[in-house]
């Protein structure tokens, strides 16, 4: 098992160099269908649309969408709100914590990447959110790589990441630690998790603060 994770993350070392236009590389998953569809996966081929668009035509995920004649959401909207639910995720516990209100971002509109010092509902760690629709990732049930099915606009599967952009925390001494969160994609090859096509794939969802111990 050591050794099946170890040389996935030697495929994406040495694939980050090619992937860097093709949007957030996270420790789990890379690619995002918003900035383009021509990223390499890890054996570095090309994304296999053909087999997108066969799975989405007769998978049986894509013959439930249109059995039920879903209607497709703007995928800038989708975008849009989702980084207003995290902001306001992060505000309301921000204001739990601490009682003060934080000031709303005013870089939405370009939908940019934005700051934070939130960490876990304390304001320890400062971290970088947005969103992304990765292409591929790391399943966290086989360790196996899988393929995300991504359609723009069709079918965009967007989550919000938040990653430390600090190692050590701004006001106790201690060290901040990546926090992941499980998304379930509908991926390729099918997955283990169910028979319709899911697996869980590890998200970045902030930091955490760890107190040194007193001496």
């Amino acid at each position: 098992m050591c050794v099946k994770v170890l040389s996935i993350y030697i495929q994406l070392a040495l694939l980050s160099y090619c992937v860097a236009d093709c949007g957030p590389i996270l420790n789990y998953a890379w690619g995002d269908a918003l900035q383009g569809t021509d990223c390499p996966g890890p054996d570095g081929t090309p994304y296999p649309r053909h087999l997108v668009n066969r799975a989405l035509k007769s998978g049986p995920w894509g013959q439930s969408r249109q059995g039920r004649g879903l209607r497709t959401l703007d995928p800038t909207l989708m975008r849009r709100a989702l980084l207003d639910a995290h902001e306001g995720y992060s505000e309301t516990n921000a204001r739990v914590q601490t009682g003060n209100r934080t000031g709303r971002a005013t870089n939405l509109p370009g939908l940019s990447p934005l700051s934070s010092n939130s960490c876990g509902g304390t304001r320890l760690c400062r971290t970088r959110y947005n969103t992304t629709a990765p292409m591929y990732g790391v399943s966290l049930t086989s360790g196996q790589p899988v393929t995300i099915v991504q359609k723009f606009p069709d079918l965009l599967q967007q989550v919000v990441f938040e990653v430390c952009e600090s190692s050590e925390c701004s006001l106790v001494r201690g060290s901040c630690t990546q926090t992941y969160v499980p998304y379930l994609f509908l991926v390729l090859p099918l997955g283990p998790v169910t028979l319709t096509g899911q697996d869980y794939v590890l998200v970045e969802s902030g930091c955490v603060c760890r107190p040194d111990p007193m001496p």
